[in-house]
């Protein structure tokens, strides 16, 4: 669960029409889609050109919670923030909303894991999690 204890990053998109399914709604793997845009995202805003080049990021485990539809033309708001960390991984909370009304939509709980660039795990080093964890 997203809380103020540590910082959120957001997006805000409007829904558009190849997302939509047959049912007039978002379709479930977009909202999966989503999720994994704003992890990368926001990786890809916090982290140092330096750590970038010698870190990625993969979702080991992900687990969704749909509360309510989104439609076309929707402006959506998509919050992130990390959770707890252990030596390799990082829970990574996401919360979808209708940006106009606040309803939530969806939320999430991953886990993703810190690898290398030949694809091995390695250690979530100090300075990883104050990109993640410090509040400005």
């Amino acid at each position: 669960m997203i809380t103020a204890d540590l910082p959120i990053y957001t997006v805000t998109r409007e829904v558009t029409n190849d997302e939509i399914d047959d049912l007039n709604h978002v379709n479930n793997v977009v909202y999966n889609q989503w999720a994994n845009e704003i992890a990368v995202e926001h990786w890809l805003n916090v982290g140092t050109e330096a750590l970038k080049k010698q870190f990625d990021w993969v979702m080991i485990k992900h687990n969704l919670e749909y509360k309510a539809a989104a439609f076309l033309g929707d402006t959506i708001e998509i919050k992130t923030q990390v959770g707890q960390a252990t030596n390799v991984k990082y829970e990574r909370f996401i919360e979808i909303y209708n940006a106009t009304t606040q309803q939530l939509l969806v939320k999430t709980k991953s886990v993703w894991c810190a690898i290398n660039k030949k694809g091995k795990p390695v250690k979530i080093s100090q300075e990883l999690r104050d990109l993640f964890e410090t509040l400005t």
